[in-house]
């Protein structure tokens, strides 16, 4: 489409121009959006440090690097002789408790046939029945103590907590473990996450974007935001953002997150300095006007919120002139 001008016509925000032959392309064509890249890695949701919960030396540690384990399955056992022999200790201890229960509850019965003959007091009654009670109450005691060893006896026995992989093993068999002693580092498989730390200016334009994908190598993941933490880094000024994806990707993978900006960038060739002003050209009803764009930098593509169907111009756009004194 061609033009010839004849007149000037100024504003404060768009300028037009002197006669010249042009032609013009709608933004929708020229405009760029440019690709925001930032480093990313994949992480496994749940990650574990197993470590001993008891001491005693280790007798088995079947799990390998790079092994997967399901859930359930044996991490590393722990030396159970002296757990064992708490348990039958408390075992036969509930037995004494039960065995002296029933002759104290064998005399207070015969206290209280006694008693309602009046053979003895109430006293002597009351006696027997507290007797009875103190009894059960170390009764009690007796079976959380043995409760208790049980389950000292059922921690010699580490069991993977969910299905994940062995990422590295920090103990060998015949070491001496105490309670805290890491043995094992498993990491959950199925539920992963992709984390990348965002710089604070690129948010908005990267919760708009609509689409995300993680690139690694050759691999091409499609992602989605499933949160954003509040926390700032004070170092980077970044915040970390947590993907969710439906890819098969193994925890450790490092890339990029990658995405479009949403906004209409104008390429930089297209950005001309008249006077002291950077702007550009654009049709408007056939007249070629000078639109200043305070944000422009030369040399760079700018951001512009014009609509889709504004008409650029192209061809022509470096021999049009502002009239004398208007660029001022």
């Amino acid at each position: 489409m061609k033009r010839s001008l004849l007149f000037v016509v100024l504003s404060s925000a768009c300028t037009m121009v002197t006669a010249a032959e042009w032609s013009s392309r709608p933004l929708s064509e020229l405009a760029v959006h440019p690709e925001f890249r930032v480093a990313a890695s994949v992480e496994p949701r749940d990650e574990a440090q197993l470590a001993a919960e008891v001491g005693g030396r280790v007798t088995a540690l079947p799990a390998r690097v790079g092994e997967r384990l399901a859930k359930g399955a044996v991490v590393a056992r722990i030396d159970d002789r002296q757990y064992r022999i708490d348990v039958r200790q408390a075992e036969a201890q509930l037995a004494v408790m039960d065995n002296r229960i029933r002759l104290a509850e064998a005399q207070l019965a015969q206290s209280e046939s006694l008693a309602a003959q009046q053979f003895i007091s109430a006293d002597a009654l009351r006696i027997r029945r507290t007797d009875l009670a103190v009894l059960r109450s170390e009764r009690g005691a007796s079976q959380a103590a043995l409760a208790s060893a049980r389950l000292a006896l059922e921690k010699t026995v580490i069991r993977a907590p969910f299905d994940g992989v062995v990422r590295s093993r920090t103990a060998s068999v015949g070491d001496l473990a105490v309670a805290g002693t890491p043995l094992v580092t498993l990491s959950a498989m199925r539920d992963i996450e992709v984390r990348a730390r965002v710089p604070r200016a690129q948010l908005a334009a990267l919760r708009r974007a609509g689409s995300w994908r993680l690139v690694a190598g050759e691999t091409t993941a499609a992602l989605a935001i499933k949160r954003v933490s509040p926390l700032v880094n004070s170092a980077e000024q970044t915040r970390e953002v947590i993907f969710s994806t439906d890819a098969a990707l193994p925890p450790g993978v490092a890339g990029e997150v990658r995405w479009e900006s949403p906004d209409a960038y104008l390429p930089p060739s297209f950005v001309q300095q008249r006077g002291d002003r950077l702007g550009s050209f654009v049709d408007e009803g056939g007249r070629a006007v000078f639109r200043v764009l305070p944000a422009a930098q030369a040399g760079r593509p700018v951001v512009v919120d014009w609509p889709a169907d504004t008409r650029v111009i192209d061809a022509g756009r470096y021999a049009l002139e502002l009239p004398a004194g208007a660029a001022q």
